[in-house]
């Protein structure tokens, strides 16, 4: 759509700038949920970089796996290539995107061993940022909308705009997937915002987010027509790790309730 903003005349990528954006909003917003909490200024931004290092190498690393077909081509024509610097020019091409699962997880892990370590509340700590990640991932598809990523299945009701496919930039009708994405993160972003006020479900908000999340998730991929996300049998990516989560949630959460009612 709008790949670049023009700001004070230097051009800077919408994707980038708008989750920048994000970023600023989540940890402000942070800041005012962790007082309801207990959780120092010190602590909460302590993790907060901890889940960051997190985000980048999880979403890039599960990137890079679903490329692994490309990767390996390129490892095996590696005497094709002019120089080692153009063989790694070439492997941060194909590896130099970001999926979100893989940056929720690696973000989640991160934050979880960094709380473990400084011996913080992890519960406290889950609660707000269950809070925050939809809040901060509904800035991100607003910023995959104007990038041309990510984007939906063509239809001619859709919005016509720019999109990004493996191998050329192309303009066409399609369903503005982001958008509608976007639109889902915010309502569940309040939706746990109101269970975080109520104090309901302490404890279990992060639970409560990614079943719901992955729900979503689920769903909207039948109307994803980006084929570089990659894909396994008849579910993209995204979806066996929505299965995945489901799964694990469920049996975490029963395994929990039954072990307490035993106490």
């Amino acid at each position: 759509m709008f790949p670049e903003f023009n700001v004070l005349g230097i051009s800077l990528p919408a994707y980038g700038l708008i989750s920048f954006v994000g970023f600023i909003v989540a940890v402000f917003f942070g800041l005012w949920l962790i007082g309801k909490r207990n959780i120092s200024k010190g602590d909460f931004l302590s993790v907060s970089i901890a889940v960051g290092f997190g985000v980048v190498a999880g979403a890039n690393f599960l990137y890079a796996l679903t490329r692994i077909g490309d990767i390996l081509d390129a490892f095996a024509s590696f005497g094709e290539y002019g120089s080692l610097w153009e063989f790694i020019e070439y492997l941060y091409t194909i590896c130099g995107g970001m999926v979100f699962y893989g940056g929720l997880y690696g973000g989640l892990i991160f934050g979880a061993l960094w709380s473990k370590h400084k011996k913080y509340s992890l519960k406290d700590m889950a609660d707000v940022f269950s809070v925050l990640i939809p809040l901060f991932h509904t800035f991100g598809r607003i910023g995959c909308f104007f990038a041309g990523c990510c984007y939906g299945v063509k239809a001619h009701w859709g919005i016509s705009g720019r999109v990004i496919t493996a191998d050329v930039k192309e303009s066409s009708r399609r369903i503005p997937i982001q958008l509608i994405e976007a639109f889902m993160l915010i309502c569940l972003f309040l939706f746990v915002l109101w269970l975080f006020m109520k104090k309901k479900a302490e404890g279990r908000l992060i639970f409560i987010y990614l079943l719901i999340y992955a729900v979503l998730r689920f769903v909207l991929e039948f109307f994803r027509g980006d084929e570089i996300r990659g894909r396994f049998l008849i579910f993209s990516t995204s979806q066996w790790i929505s299965i995945i989560t489901l799964l694990w949630v469920s049996a975490y959460l029963i395994v929990s309730k039954i072990r307490k009612q035993k106490v």
